[in-house]
């Protein structure tokens, strides 16, 4: 596919020798820039893992002490408590009072299991100030980049990726670490992330409801080949597990072909 591009592009300028010449030369730093970039992502993720294991050693020694619960609420923390906790004293009184860590805790974690309840965040928004600020506002909700939901109810539209037909059941993914059977399926996912990677080689396609061009899922799909769409509105909700769809990662768009097939419905 790459070197197709490259040679429709010099194709295209065979009448002027510089500007062949420039583009070659565009094209070889735009290159050498990537390359750089996705190397200190590797980098910044390798400086991150260092980092949680850290921390999960020092939640570790708290959850011993019984100062927390176990070691993963150390997650909960600000990393100013944290380091209050650890110091003792005047610290920790001043950033929790009379509370424990542990009821601080508690309280985060009922106000994130509030958030599952809460429905999705638009794709994008403008925003006034600083969120801290008692004066910020959002001033406008924008729709989705990939438009309106198609009035056809079998018919869903997103931005296309990562070019491929595909015809196959859907299985729907919410944990990666749970993500049932793929082999044969078009994975289809509210968003995902670095620790998504071992799941998609399993799947024949893949649909996701937030992203861009230049999100994590689309740029994994363009890497391994496989079709892709993503910014497709309520796919996760719209789409049934195992019903058979048919998509178009060139066009962004996305059939309803059939019912759930024979296995999904034993």
């Amino acid at each position: 596919m790459r070197e197709n591009a490259e040679r429709d592009v010099l194709a295209a300028l065979k009448s002027s020798r510089l500007k062949r010449t420039l583009f070659r030369r565009v094209l070889r730093a735009a290159r050498t820039r990537i390359r750089s970039r996705e190397n200190l992502r590797f980098d910044r993720t390798r400086v991150f893992a260092v980092v949680r294991t850290l921390f999960l050693g020092l939640g570790r020694h708290l959850a011993e002490r019984e100062v927390i619960g176990k070691r993963r609420d150390i997650f909960y923390l600000t990393i100013d408590e944290i380091f209050a906790i650890v110091d003792g004293g005047p610290e920790q009184t001043a950033l929790f009072g009379d509370r424990s860590p542990s009821e601080r805790i508690a309280d985060r974690m009922a106000t994130f299991e509030g958030y599952r309840e809460t429905s999705s965040p638009p794709d994008r928004f403008e925003s006034l100030g600083h969120p801290d600020d008692p004066g910020f506002t959002i001033l406008e909700e924008e729709e989705s980049i990939a438009g309106e939901i198609a009035a056809d109810p079998n018919a869903l539209r997103g931005l296309a990726c990562s070019p491929g037909v595909v015809r196959g059941p859907v299985r729907i993914v919410r944990d990666p670490n749970n993500p049932g059977h793929l082999a044969g399926h078009i994975m289809v996912a509210e968003r995902t992330d670095p620790g998504w990677g071992p799941l998609f080689p399993l799947a024949i396609g893949l649909l996701v409801e937030r992203g861009s061009l230049l999100s994590h899922s689309a740029i994994v799909a363009r890497e391994m080949g496989i079709p892709a769409i993503v910014a497709i509105p309520q796919v996760t909700t719209r789409l049934v597990d195992g019903e058979i769809v048919e998509f178009d990662g060139q066009t962004g768009v996305v059939r309803r072909v059939g019912e759930r097939s024979g296995e999904e419905r034993e």
